[in-house]
């Protein structure tokens, strides 16, 4: 009997001593558009207790890589938190073409929901656009959801400049997701909430855009933007496209801590925070401006302020955090060209009418069809084609797609073109066409996938600026940082992948993976 009482006590206090051990808090920390050449380009500029701080004491994993493309915000944000890539989790873009409604589908819209907000002192502003949102277009659950099914007394929060950034890091049980508007005041949904909490309601009436907006946004010899100029002729929102938008949501992550007193109580929650100004500024002025590189100066003070409110407030040792990106960015092709580097732009519009003149002459299709053209729509590098008139002039669709797949490798600047067929009935092991296959959710996805060659983006970009999607490594390769008192120093120079992350915390939680998690462990942090 006494062995049986001294058995029972030792499991009861190895489950304590492991229960202990289960971090307080998950912090999951996105940087929108941060390439992994960000961290060593930048290094002499940031201190000690920023970035430096999370490499030199935290599990650096140096070959990160997003194994799908298109790599935008949406795919990215939901790829990290679920676990899998957007043939499975289904947010294959930021925005879609909808094969069945022939609209386009935002990837965290919901007209079933309305805005909730302070709004000119109003709790709700059932008019705006602006919060019509929910997580409802992500099919797979994410850590988040996770960790509310394992424990609903865990408390799951998303934040960011950006609707889907907020949204679809939390996931669908989340407590709450805040973002901000074009006026550049706090909001959610009427998914999340009916009134704003009165902490963030007091908070805003305090602490607003006008507070960070002020003077010039400049460093000598080098930029001056009047930052006043700018709000009066775009509104409060503006501050998204600049520094200040990263340390407004830093300033909103904190007393998110403090009043929801996150880390404190018996059961792990978790915080999303994910910081779009590197993301808006970025496409502005390209990944080589003096603009980026002072972004990330000011981002690196940002991080430093958050670890120090981490470290004070929840402890070090009950924090397990984790940074990482949602996708890089190319070089701007017109800097390419004039290094002699293969780049350029293309012009879609052009492309969609050669398309639909070639189906026209191949087929002997009238000019006059009901839909008015044979490829109902380009985007995103898909094409998407007219299967209703297809199908009417009884011509096999895989035919068809494939007479397109050939016919657009005629374009210098398109490297390789997919079928949906080659993508649903083959799998494929290697890149790129490995990334693409990833990237195809056989319902959501176009009948044809292109991809185009390294260096190559819209002629819309031509005015300048840049952009991202592709499965090469300026946009794929990322940085990814685990951080706090259970994670052991070191660095990782072997393949890992995005997807890894969620079903590392996870199995550091002991809690379940996300439901549609396709990626590993990462064994040197878990173990």
């Amino acid at each position: 009997m006494l062995k049986k009482i001294i058995t029972t006590l030792l499991i009861l206090i190895a489950i304590n001593v492991y229960s202990q051990q289960k971090p307080k808090i998950v912090i999951g920390i996105v940087v929108d558009q941060m390439r992994y050449d960000f961290i060593d380009r930048f290094w002499d500029d940031f201190r000690e207790d920023g970035f430096k701080k999370l490499v030199n004491s935290g599990h650096f994993c140096r070959n990160t890589n997003f194994g799908y493309m298109p790599t935008f915000t949406g795919p990215g944000h939901a790829s990290i938190f679920t676990g899998t890539t957007p043939s499975t989790h289904g947010i294959i873009a930021n925005n879609w073409f909808d094969k069945e409604s022939e609209k386009l589908i935002y990837c965290a819209g919901d007209g079933e929901m309305h805005t909730v907000c302070n709004c000119e002192d109003h709790l709700q502003d059932v008019g705006s656009s602006e919060g019509k949102m929910s997580p409802h277009n992500m099919l797979t659950t994410t850590i988040g959801d996770e960790i509310k099914l394992f424990n609903p007394n865990s408390k799951v929060i998303g934040i960011s400049l950006k609707d889907r950034g907020a949204i679809l890091s939390a996931g669908h049980s989340a407590d709450a997701a805040y973002w901000m508007n074009n006026d550049g005041e706090w909001i959610t949904s009427s998914y999340y909430m009916q009134k704003l909490p009165e902490w963030l309601t007091e908070y805003q009436q305090k602490s607003n855009v006008l507070d960070y907006l002020k003077d010039n946004w400049f460093v000598k010899n080098r930029f001056n933007h009047n930052l006043d100029s700018l709000m009066l002729l775009k509104g409060g929102g503006i501050i998204k496209s600049t520094p200040s938008g990263n340390t407004i949501l830093k300033d909103l992550a904190i007393e998110i801590i403090k009043k929801e007193k996150l880390g404190q109580g018996k059961a792990t929650d978790m915080l999303t925070i994910s910081f779009s100004s590197t993301d808006y500024i970025g496409h502005q002025y390209g990944p080589h401006s003096d603009e980026i590189r002072d972004t990330y100066i000011k981002l690196d003070k940002d991080i430093a302020e958050l670890l120090r409110v981490i470290e004070s407030k929840i402890g070090y040792e009950n924090v397990l955090l984790f940074l990482t990106a949602d996708h890089g960015v190319v070089s701007e092709p017109s800097e390419l060209i004039k290094r002699n580097i293969p780049a350029g732009y293309y012009d879609k519009s052009v492309v969609k009418q050669d398309l639909n003149n070639f189906l026209q002459d191949k087929y002997n299709w009238p000019s006059n069809n009901p839909a008015n053209n044979y490829v109902l729509n380009f985007s995103n590098n898909q094409i998407f084609l007219n299967h209703e008139f297809i199908n009417n002039v009884s011509v096999d669709i895989k035919e068809v797609r494939q007479a397109c797949a050939d016919f657009l490798l005629k374009y210098s600047w398109v490297k390789n073109t997919f079928t949906a067929d080659q993508l649903h009935y083959n799998e494929y092991l290697n890149p790129p066409i490995s990334l693409v296959q990833k990237g195809y959710n056989q319902k959501r996805s176009g009948d044809i996938m292109i991809l185009p060659h390294s260096g190559w983006i819209s002629i819309s970009w031509r005015s300048g600026g840049t952009t991202h999607g592709s499965c090469f490594s300026y946009d794929t390769h990322i940085p990814l940082i685990f951080w706090g008192g259970n994670i052991k120093k070191g660095k990782i120079d072997r393949p890992i992948y995005i997807r890894d992350i969620a079903p590392t915390i996870s199995l550091i939680l002991g809690v379940s993976y996300p439901n549609g998690c396709t990626g590993d462990p990462i064994f040197e942090i878990t173990e």
